[in-house]
């Protein structure tokens, strides 16, 4: 018997490694707005908390006043070329085929906009994902537990039945913010030296260790 009737996954560097189109759309809207521009890395520690964060840490500190023009000049760019250099994690559609043989839903929790995260998550994993939560408006990003909340609602799934997946403090805390227990994986965009310091029921290398703790 399954423990869980649902399986709630982050995005970015969880089901898909989407960092290249991100840090491009990042320095194309910095050089824009004439600002200088981060290296990958430095992106890499700054993606998590939805794009107006992300832009906010790479402007850097005393640049608020630029933050709403630049945030559009990103999510313009990053519209158009979200999905030259995605790809998806190797071993996640066969997590996502092996949970729906065991007849457990599965949904995207992403602070990623939803009219990108959308059709990103479509076109890698057609019907394989039952829902999807991006951002929306007037809704608060994560680690508020809103979006989560409003996917188990879809989902017609309890918190007690439900099993949160990032790769990331973000998504540790989302989960306990939501009273959902949480694993997290060391693929993605956090290191893991970083993660054992994050409340998870445990660290997974390979997409395949998931199914231990459903």
């Amino acid at each position: 018997m399954n423990r869980f009737d649902a399986v709630l996954f982050d995005l970015d560097g969880t089901l898909l490694y989407t960092l290249p189109d991100i840090a491009v759309a990042v320095n194309a809207a910095l050089r824009e707005m004439r600002r200088p521009e981060r290296t990958v890395e430095e992106i890499r520690s700054m993606v998590g908390n939805g794009a107006r964060t992300l832009i906010a840490r790479a402007l850097g500190a005393g640049q608020e006043a630029l933050i709403d023009d630049t945030l559009s000049v990103y999510a313009r760019l990053y519209a158009a070329h979200a999905q030259d250099h995605v790809t998806p994690y190797p071993g996640v559609p066969e997590l996502l085929c092996a949970l729906s043989r065991r007849g457990i839903q599965t949904a995207c929790v992403t602070n990623k906009d939803h009219t990108d995260a959308a059709p990103m998550l479509a076109h890698f994993f057609g019907d394989a994902l039952s829902h999807v939560e991006g951002r929306k408006p007037n809704r608060p990003p994560k680690p508020a537990p809103d979006a989560v909340l409003a996917a188990l609602a879809a989902l017609g799934v309890s918190k007690d039945r439900a099993l949160y997946v990032g790769d990331s403090g973000v998504d540790s805390e989302t989960a306990r913010n939501a009273a959902l227990p949480c694993v997290l994986c060391d693929w993605g965009y956090w290191d893991r030296d970083k993660l054992e310091n994050c409340a998870a029921l445990g660290i997974i290398s390979a997409p395949a260790e998931l199914l231990q703790y459903v």
